[in-house]
Protein backbone atom coordinates (compact mmCIF):
# COMPACT_ATOMS: atom_id res chain seq x y z
CA UNK A 1 0.00 0.00 0.00
CA UNK A 2 1.50 3.31 -1.09
CA UNK A 3 1.67 6.02 1.50
CA UNK A 4 -0.06 9.38 1.18
CA UNK A 5 1.49 12.62 2.35
CA UNK A 6 -0.36 15.43 0.52
CA UNK A 7 -3.14 17.69 1.74
CA UNK A 8 -4.84 19.52 -1.12
CA UNK A 9 -6.80 22.74 -0.49
CA UNK A 10 -9.24 24.23 -2.98
CA UNK A 11 -11.24 27.43 -2.68
CA UNK A 12 -11.73 30.08 -5.36
CA UNK A 13 -11.61 32.67 -2.58
CA UNK A 14 -7.83 32.90 -2.60
CA UNK A 15 -7.57 34.76 0.70
CA UNK A 16 -9.44 32.01 2.58
CA UNK A 17 -7.41 29.28 0.88
CA UNK A 18 -4.10 30.93 1.76
CA UNK A 19 -5.13 31.61 5.36
CA UNK A 20 -6.07 27.95 5.85
CA UNK A 21 -2.79 26.93 4.23
CA UNK A 22 -0.83 29.22 6.56
CA UNK A 23 -2.67 27.93 9.64
CA UNK A 24 -2.02 24.28 8.78
CA UNK A 25 1.65 24.90 8.02
CA UNK A 26 2.07 26.73 11.32
CA UNK A 27 0.24 24.22 13.49
CA UNK A 28 0.79 20.82 11.88
CA UNK A 29 4.19 19.45 12.81
CA UNK A 30 3.85 16.43 10.52
CA UNK A 31 5.73 15.96 7.23
CA UNK A 32 2.73 16.67 5.01
CA UNK A 33 2.97 18.54 1.75
CA UNK A 34 0.22 21.14 1.29
CA UNK A 35 -0.92 22.08 -2.20
CA UNK A 36 -3.31 24.99 -2.93
CA UNK A 37 -5.78 25.35 -5.79
CA UNK A 38 -7.63 28.64 -6.26
CA UNK A 39 -8.98 27.69 -9.68
CA UNK A 40 -11.31 24.79 -10.39
CA UNK A 41 -9.63 24.33 -13.77
CA UNK A 42 -6.24 23.86 -12.09
CA UNK A 43 -7.81 21.35 -9.69
CA UNK A 44 -9.28 19.32 -12.55
CA UNK A 45 -5.92 19.39 -14.33
CA UNK A 46 -3.96 18.07 -11.33
CA UNK A 47 -1.94 15.00 -12.27
CA UNK A 48 -2.96 11.51 -11.23
CA UNK A 49 0.14 10.97 -9.08
CA UNK A 50 -0.76 13.94 -6.88
CA UNK A 51 -4.33 12.71 -6.55
CA UNK A 52 -3.22 9.20 -5.60
CA UNK A 53 -0.93 10.57 -2.85
CA UNK A 54 -3.50 12.99 -1.41
CA UNK A 55 -4.75 12.16 2.07
CA UNK A 56 -7.71 14.50 1.64
CA UNK A 57 -8.89 17.23 -0.69
CA UNK A 58 -10.24 20.04 1.49
CA UNK A 59 -12.66 21.79 -0.84
CA UNK A 60 -15.26 24.52 -0.41
CA UNK A 61 -18.83 23.43 -1.11
CA UNK A 62 -19.31 26.01 -3.87
CA UNK A 63 -16.43 24.48 -5.84
CA UNK A 64 -17.44 20.90 -4.99
CA UNK A 65 -20.90 21.47 -6.47
CA UNK A 66 -19.23 22.33 -9.80
CA UNK A 67 -16.44 19.75 -10.02
CA UNK A 68 -17.71 17.05 -7.60
CA UNK A 69 -14.85 14.75 -6.56
CA UNK A 70 -12.51 15.95 -9.37
CA UNK A 71 -11.07 12.40 -9.44
CA UNK A 72 -9.93 12.57 -5.80
CA UNK A 73 -11.13 9.68 -3.65
CA UNK A 74 -11.11 11.41 -0.24
CA UNK A 75 -12.74 14.78 0.28
CA UNK A 76 -13.40 17.03 3.23
CA UNK A 77 -16.06 19.45 2.01
CA UNK A 78 -16.26 22.83 3.73
CA UNK A 79 -20.01 23.41 4.04
CA UNK A 80 -21.42 26.81 3.15
CA UNK A 81 -24.84 27.76 4.53
CA UNK A 82 -27.88 28.57 2.41
CA UNK A 83 -29.54 31.96 2.73
CA UNK A 84 -31.73 30.62 5.56
CA UNK A 85 -28.65 29.39 7.43
CA UNK A 86 -29.29 25.70 6.77
CA UNK A 87 -26.81 23.21 5.32
CA UNK A 88 -27.40 20.71 2.54
CA UNK A 89 -26.34 17.13 3.14
CA UNK A 90 -23.23 16.22 1.17
CA UNK A 91 -22.69 12.62 0.17
CA UNK A 92 -21.38 10.50 -2.68
CA UNK A 93 -23.13 7.71 -4.57
CA UNK A 94 -19.75 6.14 -5.32
CA UNK A 95 -18.70 3.77 -2.54
CA UNK A 96 -15.04 4.22 -3.55
CA UNK A 97 -15.23 7.94 -2.79
CA UNK A 98 -15.13 8.92 0.88
CA UNK A 99 -16.65 12.30 1.66
CA UNK A 100 -16.83 14.03 5.01
CA UNK A 101 -17.92 17.57 5.73
CA UNK A 102 -17.55 20.34 8.26
CA UNK A 103 -18.69 23.99 8.32
CA UNK A 104 -16.43 26.37 6.44
CA UNK A 105 -17.04 29.35 8.69
CA UNK A 106 -15.69 28.11 12.00
CA UNK A 107 -12.32 28.26 13.69
CA UNK A 108 -9.38 26.99 11.68
CA UNK A 109 -8.52 24.78 14.65
CA UNK A 110 -11.81 22.87 14.34
CA UNK A 111 -11.23 22.38 10.63
CA UNK A 112 -7.74 21.07 11.41
CA UNK A 113 -9.18 18.68 14.02
CA UNK A 114 -11.65 17.33 11.48
CA UNK A 115 -8.83 16.91 8.97
CA UNK A 116 -6.65 15.11 11.54
CA UNK A 117 -9.54 12.78 12.34
CA UNK A 118 -9.72 11.97 8.63
CA UNK A 119 -5.97 11.26 8.58
CA UNK A 120 -6.15 9.07 11.67
CA UNK A 121 -8.74 6.83 10.09
CA UNK A 122 -6.65 6.14 7.00
CA UNK A 123 -4.03 3.37 7.33
CA UNK A 124 -2.05 4.73 4.37
CA UNK A 125 -1.47 8.19 5.87
CA UNK A 126 2.25 8.80 5.84
CA UNK A 127 3.59 9.53 9.31
CA UNK A 128 7.28 8.99 8.80
CA UNK A 129 9.85 10.09 11.31
CA UNK A 130 11.09 13.49 10.38
CA UNK A 131 14.44 12.83 12.00
CA UNK A 132 16.42 15.45 13.84
CA UNK A 133 20.04 16.03 14.70
CA UNK A 134 18.90 17.51 18.01
CA UNK A 135 18.74 15.12 20.94
CA UNK A 136 15.52 15.28 22.91
CA UNK A 137 16.26 16.88 26.28
CA UNK A 138 14.08 15.42 29.03
CA UNK A 139 13.41 17.38 32.20
CA UNK A 140 11.80 15.50 35.06
CA UNK A 141 9.97 17.32 37.84
CA UNK A 142 9.38 15.31 41.00
CA UNK A 143 9.27 15.86 44.73
CA UNK A 144 8.31 13.41 47.49
CA UNK A 145 6.72 16.42 49.20
CA UNK A 146 3.09 16.89 48.24
CA UNK A 147 1.29 20.19 47.54
CA UNK A 148 4.59 21.92 47.00
CA UNK A 149 3.80 23.52 43.64
CA UNK A 150 5.33 20.75 41.52
CA UNK A 151 2.80 20.92 38.68
CA UNK A 152 2.72 24.71 38.71
CA UNK A 153 6.50 24.78 38.36
CA UNK A 154 6.54 22.05 35.67
CA UNK A 155 3.98 23.88 33.54
CA UNK A 156 5.86 27.16 33.91
CA UNK A 157 9.10 25.45 32.91
CA UNK A 158 7.34 24.01 29.86
CA UNK A 159 5.95 27.36 28.75
CA UNK A 160 9.36 29.00 29.17
CA UNK A 161 11.11 26.32 27.14
CA UNK A 162 8.43 26.39 24.43
CA UNK A 163 9.38 29.98 23.65
CA UNK A 164 12.87 28.73 22.82
CA UNK A 165 11.98 25.60 20.86
CA UNK A 166 9.36 22.87 20.38
CA UNK A 167 8.31 21.54 23.80
CA UNK A 168 5.99 18.83 25.11
CA UNK A 169 4.53 18.50 28.63
CA UNK A 170 3.39 15.14 30.04
CA UNK A 171 1.70 14.73 33.42
CA UNK A 172 1.86 11.33 35.14
CA UNK A 173 -0.17 12.13 38.25
CA UNK A 174 -2.57 9.32 39.25
CA UNK A 175 -5.54 11.60 39.97
CA UNK A 176 -4.82 14.65 37.83
CA UNK A 177 -7.29 17.48 37.53
CA UNK A 178 -7.93 19.11 34.17
CA UNK A 179 -4.87 21.26 35.02
CA UNK A 180 -6.63 24.29 33.60
CA UNK A 181 -5.48 23.29 30.12
CA UNK A 182 -7.40 24.35 27.01
CA UNK A 183 -10.26 22.11 25.99
CA UNK A 184 -9.03 19.75 23.32
CA UNK A 185 -10.40 16.84 21.33
CA UNK A 186 -11.45 14.78 24.35
CA UNK A 187 -8.45 12.48 24.09
CA UNK A 188 -5.67 12.11 26.64
CA UNK A 189 -2.66 10.05 27.69
CA UNK A 190 -4.80 6.91 27.87
CA UNK A 191 -5.64 7.24 24.17
CA UNK A 192 -2.03 7.98 23.23
CA UNK A 193 -0.85 4.85 25.07
CA UNK A 194 -3.52 2.77 23.34
CA UNK A 195 -2.57 4.11 19.91
CA UNK A 196 1.13 3.60 20.62
CA UNK A 197 0.64 0.02 21.77
CA UNK A 198 -1.25 -0.88 18.60
CA UNK A 199 0.68 1.15 16.02
CA UNK A 200 3.92 2.66 17.31
CA UNK A 201 5.11 3.68 13.84
CA UNK A 202 2.52 6.46 13.61
CA UNK A 203 3.22 8.10 16.96
CA UNK A 204 3.81 11.53 15.41
CA UNK A 205 0.30 11.44 13.94
CA UNK A 206 -1.21 10.39 17.26
CA UNK A 207 0.66 13.12 19.15
CA UNK A 208 -0.68 15.67 16.70
CA UNK A 209 -4.20 14.43 17.32
CA UNK A 210 -4.07 14.13 21.12
CA UNK A 211 -2.07 17.20 22.18
CA UNK A 212 -3.63 20.52 23.11
CA UNK A 213 -1.91 23.88 23.10
CA UNK A 214 -1.09 26.12 26.04
CA UNK A 215 0.30 29.09 24.16
CA UNK A 216 3.26 27.50 22.30
CA UNK A 217 3.53 24.48 24.64
CA UNK A 218 2.10 21.12 23.54
CA UNK A 219 0.35 19.26 26.35
CA UNK A 220 -0.73 15.64 26.49
CA UNK A 221 -3.88 15.79 28.65
CA UNK A 222 -3.39 13.52 31.68
CA UNK A 223 -5.03 10.12 32.03
CA UNK A 224 -8.32 10.15 33.91
CA UNK A 225 -7.67 6.85 35.69
CA UNK A 226 -4.64 5.87 37.76
CA UNK A 227 -5.24 2.27 36.62
CA UNK A 228 -4.07 3.31 33.16
CA UNK A 229 -0.72 4.42 34.54
CA UNK A 230 -0.39 1.35 36.75
CA UNK A 231 -0.94 -0.87 33.74
CA UNK A 232 1.97 0.55 31.75
CA UNK A 233 5.22 -1.28 32.33
CA UNK A 234 8.75 0.02 32.68
CA UNK A 235 9.81 -1.05 29.21
CA UNK A 236 6.76 0.47 27.54
CA UNK A 237 7.46 3.88 29.11
CA UNK A 238 11.02 3.58 27.86
CA UNK A 239 9.85 2.78 24.31
CA UNK A 240 7.38 5.66 24.34
CA UNK A 241 9.98 8.24 25.39
CA UNK A 242 12.45 6.88 22.86
CA UNK A 243 9.89 7.00 20.07
CA UNK A 244 8.93 10.60 20.99
CA UNK A 245 12.58 11.46 20.45
CA UNK A 246 12.67 9.55 17.16
CA UNK A 247 9.76 11.57 15.74
CA UNK A 248 11.96 14.67 15.78
CA UNK A 249 8.91 16.76 16.71
CA UNK A 250 10.28 18.16 19.96
CA UNK A 251 13.46 19.57 21.44
CA UNK A 252 12.27 19.46 25.07
CA UNK A 253 10.06 17.04 27.02
CA UNK A 254 8.89 17.99 30.51
CA UNK A 255 7.60 15.07 32.60
CA UNK A 256 5.57 15.87 35.73
CA UNK A 257 6.17 12.65 37.66
CA UNK A 258 4.47 10.56 40.30
CA UNK A 259 5.96 7.58 42.12
CA UNK A 260 2.83 5.53 41.42
CA UNK A 261 4.03 5.04 37.85
CA UNK A 262 5.52 1.62 37.15
CA UNK A 263 9.05 2.26 35.99
CA UNK A 264 9.26 5.43 38.08
CA UNK A 265 13.01 5.18 38.63
CA UNK A 266 13.57 4.14 35.01
CA UNK A 267 11.84 7.31 33.78
CA UNK A 268 13.89 9.42 36.20
CA UNK A 269 17.02 7.72 34.94
CA UNK A 270 16.13 8.68 31.36
CA UNK A 271 15.83 12.35 32.34
CA UNK A 272 18.72 14.71 31.60
CA UNK A 273 17.93 16.85 34.64
CA UNK A 274 15.49 16.46 37.53
CA UNK A 275 14.01 19.32 39.54
CA UNK A 276 12.94 18.60 43.12
CA UNK A 277 11.09 21.15 45.22
CA UNK A 278 11.92 21.37 48.92
CA UNK A 279 9.82 22.77 51.76
CA UNK A 280 11.55 24.24 54.82
CA UNK A 281 9.65 22.41 57.56
CA UNK A 282 10.74 19.37 59.61
CA UNK A 283 8.27 16.91 58.04
CA UNK A 284 9.13 17.89 54.47
CA UNK A 285 12.88 17.84 55.11
CA UNK A 286 12.55 14.40 56.71
CA UNK A 287 10.72 13.10 53.61
CA UNK A 288 13.39 14.52 51.36
CA UNK A 289 16.17 12.98 53.44
CA UNK A 290 14.44 9.59 53.35
CA UNK A 291 13.94 9.92 49.57
CA UNK A 292 17.64 10.56 49.04
CA UNK A 293 18.77 7.81 51.39
CA UNK A 294 16.45 5.25 49.75
CA UNK A 295 17.71 6.09 46.27
CA UNK A 296 21.33 5.72 47.35
CA UNK A 297 20.71 2.39 49.07
CA UNK A 298 18.84 0.98 46.05
CA UNK A 299 21.59 1.86 43.61
CA UNK A 300 19.86 4.90 42.12
CA UNK A 301 22.33 7.50 43.32
CA UNK A 302 22.93 8.68 39.75
CA UNK A 303 19.39 10.07 39.74
CA UNK A 304 20.21 12.24 42.73
CA UNK A 305 23.46 13.35 41.09
CA UNK A 306 21.55 14.99 38.25
CA UNK A 307 18.83 16.43 40.49
CA UNK A 308 18.54 20.04 41.58
CA UNK A 309 16.81 20.56 44.90
CA UNK A 310 15.46 24.06 45.46
CA UNK A 311 12.97 26.04 47.50
CA UNK A 312 9.87 27.38 45.75
CA UNK A 313 8.67 30.56 47.49
CA UNK A 314 5.00 30.43 48.49
CA UNK A 315 4.54 33.94 47.13
CA UNK A 316 5.22 32.68 43.60
CA UNK A 317 2.27 30.28 43.68
CA UNK A 318 -0.09 33.25 43.59
CA UNK A 319 2.08 35.71 41.71
CA UNK A 320 0.81 34.77 38.25
CA UNK A 321 2.13 32.80 35.28
CA UNK A 322 4.71 35.32 34.15
CA UNK A 323 6.49 35.50 37.50
CA UNK A 324 6.54 31.70 37.79
CA UNK A 325 7.90 31.31 34.26
CA UNK A 326 10.74 33.74 34.95
CA UNK A 327 11.55 31.85 38.15
CA UNK A 328 11.46 28.47 36.37
CA UNK A 329 13.82 29.76 33.71
CA UNK A 330 16.21 31.07 36.36
CA UNK A 331 16.19 27.68 38.11
CA UNK A 332 16.92 25.99 34.78
CA UNK A 333 19.86 28.27 34.05
CA UNK A 334 21.21 27.80 37.59
CA UNK A 335 21.06 24.02 37.17
CA UNK A 336 23.48 24.24 34.24
CA UNK A 337 26.23 25.94 36.21
CA UNK A 338 25.86 25.17 39.93
CA UNK A 339 27.13 21.96 41.56
CA UNK A 340 24.38 19.70 42.85
CA UNK A 341 25.40 20.14 46.47
CA UNK A 342 21.78 20.28 47.59
CA UNK A 343 21.10 16.86 46.06
CA UNK A 344 24.18 15.41 47.72
CA UNK A 345 23.10 16.84 51.06
CA UNK A 346 19.59 15.40 50.61
CA UNK A 347 21.03 11.93 50.35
Amino acid sequence: MSKRNIIALCDTTADYCFRLDEYLRRNLKLPFKIVDFTSQDDLMAADSDLKSRTIALVISQSVYEKVHDASFDRLLVLEEPDKDGSYNKIESDDEDIEIRSTPKYQSMDKIMQKLMSFCMDQPDTLSQRRGSEDKLTIYGVYSPIKRCGQTTFARALGRSLSRKDRSLYMNLEPFASDLGIPKGKGQNLQDLLYFFENDNKRLSLYLENVCVKDESLDIIPPATSFLTLKGVGRDEWGRLLKEIEETGLYKYLIIDLSEITDGFTHILDMCDRIFTIRRDDPCSLSKLENYGRTFRLTGNGSILDKSMVFDLPDSLLTAGDQAMEVYALNVLEASKTLPMKEAQDAS
